[in-house]
């Protein structure tokens, strides 16, 4: 059963204004190009995810099952790629965008990089303050809101509801396995089929 604790936020609120940071970043930088705002919103998430990896809570570390398991796992990958397909939905009911698959293969690999450091650190070092200062419930919601937040500038407003509501299954995703590598997965396979049908 999912429970819902409420006490002030410290850590959580502090990775949260990290990962907007970031994005509002991202957001200002774009006069200077796509690419070099990219760099420097993966850096950021980057740092956030080893600041919070080499900052652990000073609560006892979460009993076994709970949070992010080592390791590679077949079934989170293939509940990564079930969600992914889910995902998919949505963008495909879009036309079909008519772009050349030779284009694609680059834009993949810097997609694929983007998409993993944005789940580390939302469904990881994001999803793991909330999950311990108030519980996965808030946790999930928090971690949609912020999703949606970060692309705001990129897709507008228009977005937000698709947007959020692809943060809570990815949310969600993360509570159901305990590991962050299938919303990766998701996130990726989600973003590649936009490039075909957005």
């Amino acid at each position: 059963m999912i429970q819902v604790r409420l006490a002030a936020p410290g850590r959580a609120a502090r990775v949260t204004l990290l990962v907007l940071g970031a994005a509002l970043l991202r957001a200002l930088l774009l006069p200077a190009g796509d690419v070099f705002s990219t760099i420097v919103f993966a850096g950021c998430l980057l740092a956030i995810t080893l600041i919070e990896r080499s900052d652990p809570p000073p609560r006892p570390s979460p009993a076994r099952g709970e949070g992010d398991s080592p390791g590679f796992s077949i079934r989170a990958v293939l509940a990564g790629l079930a969600t992914g397909a889910v995902l998919l939905v949505p963008v495909m009911l879009s036309p079909f965008s008519g772009r050349p698959l030779a284009a694609f293969w680059e834009w993949a690999a810097i997609a694929a990089v983007i998409a993993t450091l944005e789940e580390t650190a939302i469904r990881g070092a994001l999803y793991q303050r909330w999950s311990e200062e108030a519980g996965p419930l808030i946790a999930i919601v928090a971690g949609a809101l912020v999703f949606a937040l970060i692309h705001l500038p990129r897709y507008g407003l228009g977005a937000m509801p698709l947007d959020t509501a692809v943060g809570l299954a990815l949310g969600g995703l993360r509570a159901l396995t305990g590991r962050v590598l299938p919303c990766a997965v998701a996130h990726t396979i989600a973003d590649w089929g936009a490039w075909f049908w957005a």
